[in-house]
């Protein structure tokens, strides 16, 4: 037996999982881009870091796939206002960043969501911030997926949908 393994109590990380009782949530709608985008997220503070659970609907299909990846990342603002048409949410600004790291280190870099029939769900866990520090941002969806290489953000594309983080 290797000795030299972390010992993880699954039940102990997991005892403040309530699926019932998120900690925060934010309502996904789509803009201009991709107007049939809805969904809901839903943030759950554990001791060791924050679960995200996102079900998302309505996503467009690119290039007549059936199936896409698409960038998903917490942005600086909670502001989902459509000031153009052609580049929506700007007012959310970059991605959430609060240590200054290079993409995709930053807190607000999350995994892509992959869509299938227009259907994407991500489960994901993370110690890059806490539910507070995040109440009063947005998640963005976007149009193509991260590459995670190119700075600032990952080159995903337009922003398709946004939703500001809440109190549950």
């Amino acid at each position: 037996m290797d000795n030299s393994c972390p010992k993880y109590d699954i039940q102990k990380i997991f005892s403040g999982y309530k699926p019932s009782k998120p900690n925060a949530y934010a309502q996904i709608n789509g803009g201009p881009l991709a107007s049939c985008i809805k969904g809901i997220v839903y943030l759950y503070q554990l001791e060791e870091g924050v679960y995200v659970k996102a079900y998302i609907t309505g996503i467009p299909s690119i290039n007549n796939q059936t199936s896409s990846f698409h960038g998903f990342h917490i942005h600086e603002v909670g502001d989902c206002s459509i000031e153009d048409k052609n580049n929506p949410f700007t007012s959310a600004k970059s991605h959430y960043n609060s240590t200054n790291t290079e993409h995709p280190m930053h807190a607000g870099d999350l995994p892509p969501i992959l869509s299938a029939n227009g259907i994407g769900i991500l489960s994901v866990f993370t110690n890059r911030f806490t539910v507070d520090e995040v109440i009063g941002k947005s998640f963005i969806l976007h149009e193509g997926y991260d590459d995670f290489t190119s700075q600032p953000a990952g080159n995903s594309g337009k922003r398709w949908a946004c939703g500001v983080i809440h109190y549950y």
